[in-house]
Order: structure tokens, then C-alpha cells, then sequence
């Protein structure tokens, strides 16, 4: 239970990591537009920034995706083992 926990608490960790990120290029994307227009160096920024949130979350999907296999492994296992000691 503990470590569903402190998961729980990591993963709201990056979603709070991840919207803050997005939220400071949204931003940064307003107020240059607002100044002066959007030049080639802002928009080499935003797009990476994008870009890399992007991959990001693609390769925690792809982790969580990994982990919640090897659970439901264990869980078939556990009842497996509870259904031959019964």
C-alpha cells in the first residue's frame, strides 16, 4: 500500500512538473507574439519544448504500460498460488 502511495505521489509530482513546463511555453509563446511577433528562434523554442513534453509522456506511457503487465502477471500468479493452497 506504500507503494502504491508514494507512485501515486510521484506521478502527481511530474503532472505537476509537466503542466507547469507547458503553462511557462504557452506563456513565453503569448508574450512573444504580443511583443513583437513570433521569429524563428521562438518558434525553434516552443516546438522543442513541445516536442520534448511529448516524448516524455510517451516514454512514461510506455513504462506505466510495462509495470501494470508485470502486475497483472503477479496478480495471475498470487491467485494461482491461492487457488493450489485452497
Amino acid at each position: 500500500m506504500a507503494l502504491l502511495k508514494a507512485c501515486v505521489c510521484a506521478l502527481s509530482n511530474m503532472l505537476a512538473i509537466r503542466l507547469y513546463i507547458s503553462a511557462l511555453t504557452v506563456f513565453f509563446l503569448v508574450v512573444v507574439i504580443a511583443n513583437r511577433g513570433l521569429g524563428l528562434l521562438e518558434a525553434i523554442v516552443v516546438t522543442c519544448a513541445l516536442v520534448y513534453l511529448i516524448l516524455d509522456v510517451r516514454t512514461e506511457l510506455h513504462e506505466l504500460k510495462s509495470e501494470l503487465s508485470m502486475l497483472q502477471d503477479l496478480e495471475q500468479r498470487v491467485c494461482e498460488l491461492l487457488s493450489l493452497s485452497s
